[in-house]
């Protein structure tokens, strides 16, 4: 059982911490409100955003030093004290890592949302994402660390065991290890932005969505959304159709009958098409038709276009199809004639 002795240390400990929250919270407000007059007056609202995000583990701050200065401050509570010396650089850089993690998460958000409109710094803004992760694994992990040892634990050690660790973990995930490192190098490496159409080997053509840790989510022609594993799509060999802009010089075969007029039909094609205007259609580049193949009745042609965005290609190829197939008609009623 405990002595009344025992009961009254306990409970002036615990009125002391009582105190020291009511303290701490009562200090970081106003600390919070000297800080937000100073910056109300800014015309950037990175600050602002950076106070709301250290807020709250700036009043936890404020709690520990009150808490430790009062404990201090009673000789009679000296054992406790030492206990609180022991643990209290340890519970302050805790308090900072968690800090300093969300106002770099605040300074991101605000980069994302508004700050590369008139920042001098250019980041590909797909990239947020990975770079605050990447951010919060390296400061939790040299936050932790230092304050493992300001507790006096053997870091070392502990170093030791994680490296080991992390030898069994990755030995036993290759294939997801090799789709996360595939998908950084992916958004680093920017061979493709989101939005962007891209032509595989096999001719398949399909649109980026996002890029995540382990696959990427892309979209067909006929709007099917197609998962790829990040390390499977690293090593396919693609072609960026929007890049390095968005025009396009576009070609498909056709046959058309062996006395076809191979110019007329060339100039045709391009008055019918920029007559109809279709949008993305690059007027000052000639349709082009290109004599491939002859062969016993019939002659293969290449049609060629210029166009600005892939999604336009598609209705050009299809009216120039059916233009070609009612010039041939009409070539061939002259004929019978």
């Amino acid at each position: 059982m405990f002595s009344e002795a025992d009961l009254m240390y306990t409970g002036f400990i615990a009125l002391l911490f009582a105190v020291s929250v009511a303290a701490g919270a009562t200090v970081g407000r106003i600390i919070i409100g000297i800080a937000r007059r100073i910056t109300g007056k800014t015309k950037t609202t990175l600050d602002d955003k950076v106070l709301d995000a250290i807020t709250t583990p700036l009043e936890s701050f404020a709690f520990i030093v009150v808490f430790y200065f009062l404990i201090e401050f009673f000789p009679d509570l000296s054992a406790a004290a030492t206990l609180v010396r022991t643990y209290v650089w340890a519970a302050i850089v805790v308090v900072a890592t968690y800090m300093a993690s969300e106002a770099s998460g605040a300074v991101l958000r605000w980069y994302y949302g508004e700050g590369h409109k008139t920042s001098r710094i250019k980041i590909d803004l797909t990239l947020m994402p990975l770079i605050r992760r990447v951010s919060k694994i390296v400061i939790y992990f040299v936050g932790l660390t230092i304050a493992l040892g300001a507790a006096g634990f053997d870091i070392t050690g502990l170093l030791a065991v994680t490296s080991i660790a992390g030898i069994i973990l990755g030995l036993a995930s290759q294939e997801t290890l090799g789709n996360i490192f595939a998908g950084m190098a992916l958004q680093l490496d920017r061979p493709f932005r989101y939005g962007d159409y891209i032509r595989f080997a096999t001719g398949e053509v399909a649109r980026v969505r996002r890029v995540g840790l382990r696959s990427t989510m892309l979209e067909d022609l006929s709007h099917s959304t197609i998962i790829m594993s990040n390390s499977e799509l690293a090593k396919q060999r693609i072609t960026n159709l929007n890049h390095p802009d968005d025009e396009l010089r576009m070609s498909f075969p056709v046959e058309v009958p062996i006395g076809t007029d191979l110019e007329a039909l060339e100039a045709y094609l391009h008055r019918e098409i920029s007559a109809n205007k279709f949008e993305g259609f690059v007027a000052e580049q000639k349709v082009g038709v290109f004599a491939e193949r002859i062969r016993q009745n019939s002659i293969e042609i290449l049609v060629s276009y210029s166009v600005r965005g892939f999604p336009n290609a598609g209705r050009i190829r299809d009216f120039a199809n059916r233009r070609i197939i009612e010039f041939s008609s009409a070539a061939g009623k002259k004929r019978k004639k």
